[in-house]
């Protein structure tokens, strides 16, 4: 029978925003690692916001030998383990008072499934593997923080493969044709892509129209597909996440509403609005994938809806001893 051991990293040290602090990660094959932050709410202006807390975060590495394995900020982190792990951290004490405590933890994926012996981070040597945290600036509505660091060792574990993820950022200086460059050389699953700018309101803007995976100036996998049918399409991997929400009423009316608040209260988005996950792999076991070790040129292909950043993270399966 398979062992895993569960061990803490860093326990309940305090955090001073704009401060860039390293740790030693354990020597054995690591599945995954916890990262928590917890603090108080400070109400003095407004409630304390899933952004507030996820801006804590300006960049979180995973670092072999210097090289990035993992690099994003807090918001991405967090997407990218809601689309690809399907973690979604269970919370208590939301919209509490103030000084009341909360937290929230960040899974930091080394293979798409968690205690998956065959795809995880191989066994390094002390001092190998690092994670670095730059947190952010300034804290907003938000105090008293400290870090938590738990790690899950998979001792008996022989990867075939692990995960990478670092981001690539890109502007597009006009409306229409955008191409951003993906890496070449891995097997890709995955991509995790921010657009700033989605549908509000009566306005439907967005900055990711549209997509296509171009190889070697050819269309491959994904010939087009709309913002809209992307964001949608998570719903073949699993339900929605709406949790940070303050409250919803099953009646949108002031009936109702006049005996429990001031106004009606409507869901609008779950957490992750501007993401969009564009599976190659989708039965996550290789039956699928994207292929780039033949390819001279890759590319994604966007049709801008406007000039604002987008971000991809492609999610690369790197072959251990390779």
């Amino acid at each position: 029978m398979a062992a895993f051991t569960h061990s803490v990293v860093v326990q309940n040290e305090a955090v001073t925003a704009g401060t860039v602090v390293s740790y030693d990660l354990p020597v054995g094959a690591l599945s995954h690692l916890f990262l928590t932050l917890k603090f108080l709410q400070n109400l003095a202006n407004t409630q304390v916001t899933f952004a507030n807390i996820v801006a804590m975060l300006s960049k979180v590495e995973i670092l072999y030998k210097g090289q990035a394995i993992i690099s994003m900020n807090g918001l991405d982190l967090a997407a990218l383990s809601a689309h690809i792990v399907g973690f979604v951290p269970w919370h208590i004490n939301y919209m509490g008072d103030d000084n009341n405590v909360l937290s929230y933890t960040w899974l930091i994926p080394f293979g798409r499934r968690p205690f998956r012996g065959d795809e995880c981070f191989p066994s390094t040597k002390r001092g190998e593997f690092i994670l670095q945290i730059t947190y952010g600036s300034s804290f907003t509505n938000i105090d008293g923080v400290y870090c938590q660091v738990e790690a899950v060792e998979l001792p008996e574990a022989g990867p075939a493969q692990f995960l990478k993820a670092t981001v690539l950022t890109g502007t597009p200086t006009a409306t229409g044709q955008f191409d951003m460059e993906l890496p070449i050389g891995n097997v890709i699953s995955d991509l995790i892509i921010f657009g700033t700018t989605i549908p509000a309101a009566g306005v439907a803007t967005v900055t990711v129209g549209d997509l296509q995976i171009r190889k070697n100036n050819k269309e491959i996998l994904y010939s087009k597909a709309n913002f809209e049918t992307l964001h949608a399409m998570q719903g073949l991997f699993r339900s929605c996440p709406r949790d940070f929400g303050s409250h919803i009423h099953q009646i949108d009316g002031a009936a109702y509403a006049q005996y429990m608040d001031s106004s009606a209260v409507k869901a609008a988005n779950h957490q992750f609005p501007n993401h969009l996950r564009v599976a190659f792999d989708p039965l996550g076991d290789g039956s699928y994938g994207l292929a780039t070790a033949d390819a001279t040129s890759l590319c994604v292909r966007f049709t801008a809806g406007d000039t604002n950043a987008i971000r991809v993270l492609p999610v690369e399966l790197i072959r251990v001893g390779a």
